[in-house]
């Protein structure tokens, strides 16, 4: 029993490894008691497709508080990406929220990469003003595009050809020279012979761990958070680039939300914070996973952090908004204070309609005076102005069609794309993005207007609309030659 009551307490209270456990319980072997825990682990057990450096393969312990933990920041990343959805990209709170967050990145990244740039030459880069600089400050640049290119790309498929033009982009460069490393770090842990702690990938293994990782993000059915965090975890576990190699693995990560779940927002949140997570921690971790084989140690660190940074957001979407409420308040009085019109001073009202019609010059007309006319004489005429007078003609514009076409604007539009995917789990996010933009009845949609719609190729565009017409969203016919896509009526 009261081994019982040890494997959950650290377990649940505590993910603990066995050095952990030894150092709370005060003694030196711990072997009867870790054999305990990990009897009780294994009932929560998942095996995922990708394997250590040593053919292991990587567990993921579903214990009901890494669960809890998870599925808390999955809720709250929902939030956040909620919150700042709806934001209309006119809006001062957007433009606000993406200037902060964009800058918070470029931060991060200048405090991570060691560039020691400074607040201008961020400033800079946010205006995207930057031509041409340092070969090393020139990563603010391309991180920007690589992070626009995820925006325009999230519904494309997460393969080797998606993380070539990522890596692209990263490099600033329109072809790739080189991909993969083709040689090895020169570690001096990478020569140790027995139980060797590997700091990266040999360079012949890398190509193989790399395309399980790619299938694990195809075919895993863990939610996207997790997905996204082990996807980042593997790539700085197998570091397949020369550089670069943790900016790439936040970059896939983002992408991983962005592509599974959440859609483009995400991308602008600061994840990178990840990236200034203490060095000598995250490498303690990274030992004890390679050691053990279970990721939930790094699944269990991250997702503490992820989930104080999800506050933070949520916290800075609050104020932008009361800060933009606070300045329509204040200039709706300044417009009412310049209404007011002094009681001397005349006011002045011009009619422009279009120059439809001109003011008629004053009309004299004849008045009679009735003063006594002198004998013989005819009686004096006085001419006086007539009072001024505007002529409008208003022209009505007739229209061919006799109707106003129904449509959402996109704040309704957005609401009814976070409806469809908290409904249907079935659907993805890049198909809720354009059926919620594309649902009048009796309207025939094509493959090309989804392919234009969401930036994604031909192949991906006929594959999401006949997805959609599987789900019975719409009904699929050929005109002539070639299919169009009707909505169906749903409740």
């Amino acid at each position: 029993m009261a081994g019982n009551d040890l494997a959950m307490r650290f377990t649940e209270d505590k993910y603990a490894t066995k050095n952990e456990v030894a150092r709370e319980l005060k003694i030196s072997s711990v072997d009867t008691f870790w054999a305990n825990i990990l009897a009780y682990r294994s009932n929560f057990y998942h095996y995922l497709t990708v394997k250590t450096i040593e053919k292991k393969m990587l567990l993921l312990c579903g214990c009901p508080a890494v669960n809890s933990l998870v599925n808390n920041v999955e809720m709250k990343m929902i939030r956040v990406n909620r919150e700042y959805g709806m934001l209309l990209p006119q809006s001062k709170s957007y433009r606000y929220l993406n200037q902060t967050f964009n800058k918070k990145i470029l931060y991060i990244l200048n405090e991570a990469e060691q560039l020691q740039v400074g607040e201008d030459f961020v400033n800079s880069v946010l205006r995207n003003e930057v031509v041409s600089a340092l070969p090393n400050n020139m990563l603010l640049v391309n991180y920007l595009s690589a992070l626009n290119y995820i925006k325009k790309a999230h519904v494309n498929a997460i393969d080797e050809d998606f993380l070539a033009a990522l890596y692209a982009k990263l490099l600033g460069t329109e072809e790739l020279t080189e991909f993969y490393r083709s040689n090895d770090d020169h570690n001096p842990e990478n020569r140790v012979l027995i139980d060797r702690i590997y700091t990266s990938a040999p360079w012949n293994i890398i190509d193989s761990m790399m395309n399980s990782l790619f299938t694990f993000i195809q075919t895993s059915t863990l939610s996207s958070s997790l997905k996204a965090i082990i996807t980042y975890f593997y790539i700085n576990y197998v570091k397949p680039f020369n550089k670069y190699s943790e900016e790439v693995a936040i970059l896939m990560a983002k992408a991983v939300l962005a592509h599974e779940t959440f859609g483009e927002t995400v991308v602008d949140l600061p994840l990178e914070q990840l990236l200034l997570l203490s060095n000598e921690e995250v490498a303690r971790i990274y030992v004890e996973v390679q050691k053990t084989a279970d990721v939930t140690y790094f699944v269990n660190y991250a997702f503490k952090h992820l989930n104080q940074y999800c506050e933070s957001y949520l916290d800075e979407i609050a104020q932008s908004k009361v800060q933009e409420l606070k300045a329509d308040f204040y200039q709706a009085d300044a417009k009412e204070e310049e209404i007011e019109v002094p009681e001397q001073e005349e006011r002045v009202e011009t009619i422009d309609l279009f120059e439809a019609s001109k003011e008629e010059e004053p009309v004299k007309e004849p008045v009679f005076k009735e003063e006594p006319a002198p004998v013989n004489e005819k009686p004096v005429i006085e001419e006086q102005p007539k009072k001024k007078t505007v002529k409008v003609t208003y022209v009505q514009e007739e229209l061919a069609v006799a109707y106003i076409p129904v449509a959402l604007d996109e704040k309704q539009a957005v609401l009814l794309e976070q409806d469809l995917l908290e409904r249907d789990p079935e659907l993805k996010k890049g198909e809720a993005k354009f059926y919620a933009r594309h649902c009048t009845k009796g309207k025939k949609y094509t493959i090309a207007q989804y392919k234009k719609s969401l930036r994604c190729a031909y192949e991906t565009a006929r594959t999401s609309m006949d997805h959609l017409a599987e789900l019975l969203y719409y009904r699929k016919e050929k005109v002539k030659n070639k299919y169009v896509y009707i909505p169906v009526e749903k409740e």
